[in-house]
C-alpha cells in the first residue's frame, strides 16, 4: 500500500509537469496577449495579460527585455498555489503574488536558468493562495516600496 501511495503521489507531481514542459516549448498564439494598467501600492504599471493557457505557459519566455513600469498579469480562475518556473527566460524578475485585491507575497529577483533540462528548473509558488501574479523586472518591487498588503487594481483594456 506505501508503495503504491508513492507512486500515486509521483504521478500526481510527473503529470503536471511533463505538460507544462510541453506547452512551455510552444510560442503564445498571436493577439493572445491582452493589455491592462495597473497599479500597485499607487505605483502604475502597464502590463500584457495572458489570457490562455498557451499564454500563461509562453509568458515572459524569450524575451530580451522588459520597460521599465512594464510587466506580465497571469490571472487565474481561482485562488491556488500556481508555479512559475523561469524556462526560456532571458530576464531576472520580481514576481508579485495577489489574492482579492491586494499583494500576499513578493519572490524578488528570481534569476533566469539558462541551459538547465526541464526537471532541473525550480518552480516558484506562493506559501498562500492568489488569484493572479504579475512579473516585473528584478528590482521593481522594492524600488517602488512595494510590501505584502498593498492594493492592486487592474483596469484591462478591450479591443
Amino acid at each position: 500500500m506505501r508503495h503504491e501511495l508513492g507512486r500515486f503521489k509521483f504521478f500526481l507531481v510527473l503529470v503536471p509537469l511533463v505538460f507544462l514542459a510541453a506547452s512551455c516549448n510552444k510560442k503564445a498564439p498571436e493577439g493572445k496577449f491582452g493589455s491592462a494598467a495597473m497599479s500597485i501600492g499607487g505605483h502604475a504599471l502597464s502590463v500584457e495579460v495572458a489570457q490562455t493557457p498557451e499564454a500563461q505557459a509562453q509568458g515572459l519566455g524569450g524575451r530580451a527585455s522588459l520597460g521599465a513600469d512594464n510587466g506580465m498579469l497571469f490571472v487565474f480562475p481561482g485562488p491556488g498555489k500556481v508555479g512559475f518556473w523561469m524556462k526560456d527566460t532571458l530576464i531576472p524578475l520580481d514576481f508579485i503574488w495577489i489574492r482579492d485585491g491586494k499583494v500576499v507575497e513578493i519572490t524578488a529577483n528570481v534569476q533566469p536558468e539558462p541551459n538547465l533540462p526541464d526537471p532541473a528548473l525550480h518552480i516558484y509558488r506562493p506559501a498562500e493562495l492568489i488569484d493572479s501574479t504579475v512579473e516585473v523586472n528584478a528590482g521593481w518591487a522594492a524600488k517602488n516600496q512595494i510590501k505584502v498588503g498593498d492594493i492592486v487594481t487592474v483596469n484591462i483594456n478591450s479591443k
